[in-house]
């Protein structure tokens, strides 16, 4: 069965992985608690791959406004 997940959950999540990044943190472990903290234990791992996708979208966004060589970019 496929659980239905809020758009605002994988945009919450994505901000745990922004965060993480910032902060040298564990993007894994914040996607995680932030799952379980909001009742989706069973999808952290669906989340976490959505969101990772995302995040990386918009980190090479930020590398590319930041003046970044385009081949440090993913």
């Amino acid at each position: 069965m496929t659980t239905f997940i809020p758009q605002a959950i994988i945009d919450q999540a994505v901000e745990a992985i922004i965060n993480s990044r910032t902060f040298c943190g564990n993007e894994r472990e914040a996607v995680r608690e932030f799952a379980i903290e909001n009742g989706f234990k069973a999808d952290w791992q669906k989340i976490a791959r959505i969101a990772n996708f995302r995040a990386n979208a918009r980190w090479n966004r930020f590398k590319k406004e930041a003046g970044v060589n385009p081949k440090h970019t993913w």
